[in-house]
């Protein structure tokens, strides 16, 4: 071999650590990673196992395309690199990818090697940048959960104000949210990890800035126990539009918990939480839930009524005392969806009808020769349009779409309460809809691998979103701050400006019994009920991180949600004629197998959101069942009687 070429072995130097943690943790602490530089670059510089020539590269994973003049060679390609969907990233870069297939953590330093090609290509005028990497060693962080107890949890929660305050004068607004995790490429390889999400292509001194957070969290913990990552990425509603259904039409036939819904004449999309019962006094109201960010209009092109009447919408919502001034009426399927769907089984029908022609012209030429047409075609011909005629049954039913289901009520709008967004909406249904559409909330079934004892023993916070089961909730809450809308507003309708407050809110770690590749938030999972594993409704979805790859969500508690819908729907006024509000009691009545049950007891006149009785599916016979619950009605009314006793004395 040529002494004058750079050896890929393993290295004989004695000083650099030997795991890639150690080695990565040592790069992060040397004079390579210091000095302003843009995220990009930092998190470039501080890479062991990957050398590249392009000054800022795309953070993994990125969109690779081998070009089409040169075909892909053992060991190395020439690829044509992208990152939809992030800044810059649909300018495509050339580059002369090296592979390598080692798993021995101890190489030699690769830029001399890729600075050798470089030069190599450059002699010849070719303008191609060169990266040379092993993929398998190469730093591609995971979040995962972070139990509440932990260490790095206990230290965080002391300091987590020194913390922001640093963030905030450092990153000002590129800094987007900041929370413990473990991170690692698998969660047995996780490591405890205060992560910072910004703004891409934020430039600042992060060495510096990492030396800042650390000395902040020393004194409560030991350094080499966690680390600190920055990371692109900020929260987003989950409002996008154009998912398919064709796979499960006949789920949409009849809305229910988990459907794709819309705003009738509005280009929306999100998703309907569940079905619930709204009592305020002696109205009884029948619908759902979802957020208020699905049901919210489109702004008007122009200045008009239209425009006022969302500002008044977002700054104090609705209630009984404040109701809606212009209708907002729902149906299912969103347009959005519904007509992704249409237009990919039309796709598939002229698709199907083509290869019908073909097949039909082959069996008419054997025909004409006087010969049987051959069985494997006729088969096919049969098999077609067995397959046509099933797409145009699925078109039929697709045309059906969408359903009316009713008129917005109740809405949060922008409200921020006690360091949290909420964000809720009640549809009420129609009289039209109730009838064939309000039903029970089935809890779905959890398959075998997803079962909680699958997973860390440690984890028993497990959750369920929709009908997938694949999310975890974190140990601590994240702390945000938000980019839209760029003001809130109190329960009393107060502006609060939101680049100067940051709240806490739920983070969900998308998760599978194998990894946490699975993405379980996407657009237009807005206002999705957030399940328990025993059927109980643990939160409503209002965001996540869609646009990038880290499979986070976040959510709003449900008795942060029922204490919000209480608080905008009041209460009675007692005899000193001053406002009192509601405290929610929950009861629950369900079936590992079906969608909880929530009553909540309280006085005449004071807000009750339940979900339906008619949810809890017997396991008994009808009449165990109906006994049963006639002694829980008996015991809720005992209890209703007490609090009313009380509040008259």
């Amino acid at each position: 071999m040529d002494p004058s070429v750079p050896s890929l072995g393993p290295s004989h130097l004695l000083t650099p650590p030997l795991s890639p943690q150690k080695r990565r943790r040592h790069l992060r602490e040397s004079d390579d990673a210091e000095g302003d530089m843009s995220l990009e670059r930092y998190l470039q510089r501080v890479e062991v196992y990957r050398s590249t020539s392009i000054p800022s590269r795309f953070p993994s994973p990125v969109k690779l395309e081998i070009l089409p003049s040169l075909e892909k060679c053992s060991g190395h390609s020439t690829l044509k690199m992208t990152k939809p969907g992030y800044p810059r990233g649909d300018i495509p870069v050339d580059i002369f990818s090296v592979l390598l297939d080692t798993s021995t953590p101890n190489i030699s330093p690769l830029g001399p090697i890729k600075d050798e090609i470089l030069s190599l290509f450059r002699r010849h005028n070719v303008s191609v940048h060169v990266e040379i990497s092993n993929d398998k060693l190469c730093h591609q962080p995971t979040l995962f959960p972070i139990a509440l107890n932990h260490p790095l949890v206990k230290a965080y929660d002391r300091v987590m104000q020194n913390l922001v305050a640093i963030l905030k004068q450092t990153l000002g607004s590129n800094f987007n949210m900041l929370c413990p995790f473990n991170v690692g490429p698998s969660e047995t390889k996780a490591q405890p990890t205060i992560v910072v999400f910004v703004d891409p292509w934020t430039i600042t001194n992060w060495f510096e800035l990492r030396l800042q957070l650390m000395s902040r969290l020393l004194p409560h913990i030991q350094a080499d126990s966690f680390d600190i990552e920055f990371l692109p990425g900020a929260m987003s509603p989950l409002n996008g539009g154009g998912i398919l259904f064709t796979h499960n039409v006949e789920e949409h036939e009849v809305p229910r918990m988990g459907s794709s819904i819309g705003i009738k004449g509005d280009k929306s999309a999100g998703t309907l939480g569940g079905f619930v019962t709204l009592t305020h006094g002696d109205v009884v109201r029948r619908g759902f839930l979802t957020n208020y960010q699905v049901v919210r209009p489109s702004p008007s092109q122009r200045p008009s009524a239209s425009n006022d009447f969302l500002q008044s919408l977002d700054r104090f919502g609705s209630s009984p005392i404040r109701p809606l001034a212009n209708r907002i009426t729902m149906e299912s399927p969103s347009v959005l969806d519904k007509d992704a769907t249409a237009a990919h089984i039309s796709e598939r029908l002229e698709a199907m009808r083509e290869h019908e022609t073909e097949l039909n012209a082959k069996v008419q030429e054997r025909e004409r020769l006087g010969a049987t047409p051959n069985p494997g075609i006729l088969e096919a011909l049969s098999n077609t349009k067995d397959s046509i005629q099933e797409a145009l049954l699925l078109r039929s039913v697709v045309d059906r779409m969408p359903f009316s289901l009713g008129d917005v009520q109740f809405v949060s709008g922008y409200e921020v309460r006690d360091d949290q967004v909420m964000d809720w909406a009640l549809v009420q249904m129609s009289k039209a809809a109730e009838p064939n559409f309000f039903r029970p909330n089935f809890m779905p079934s959890v398959p075998k691998e997803y079962q909680p004892e699958k997973w860390s023993p440690s984890q028993n916070s497990a959750i369920w979103l929709g009908k997938e089961p694949l999310s975890v909730v974190n140990g601590p809450k994240a702390y945000c701050k938000w980019k839209g809308p760029k003001v809130r507003y109190t329960p009393s309708g107060q502006e609060v400006e939101m680049h100067d407050l940051e709240t806490q809110e739920f983070v969900i770690v998308g998760k599978t019994a194998g990894g946490n590749e699975e993405r379980f938030c996407i657009g237009g999972g807005s206002g999705s009920f957030v399940l328990g594993e025993s059927g109980e409704v643990k939160g409503l979805l209002c965001g996540g991180m869609e646009k990038d790859k880290w499979n986070l969500g976040l959510a709003s508690s449900m008795p942060d949600v029922m204490a919000s819908i209480q608080q905008k729907m009041g209460g009675a006024k007692n005899r000193k004629n001053t406002r009192m509000y509601c405290q929610l009691k929950l009861v629950g009545l369900h079936d590992s197998r079906n969608a909880a049950i929530h009553n909540a007891i309280m006085a005449e006149n004071f807000a009750e959101l339940v979900v339906p009785a008619r949810a809890f599916i017997p396991t008994t016979t009808a009449d165990d069942h109906q006994a049963q619950f006639n002694r829980v009605l008996s015991m809720i009314n005992s209890v209703k009687e007490q609090l009313v006793n009380i509040q008259r004395t």
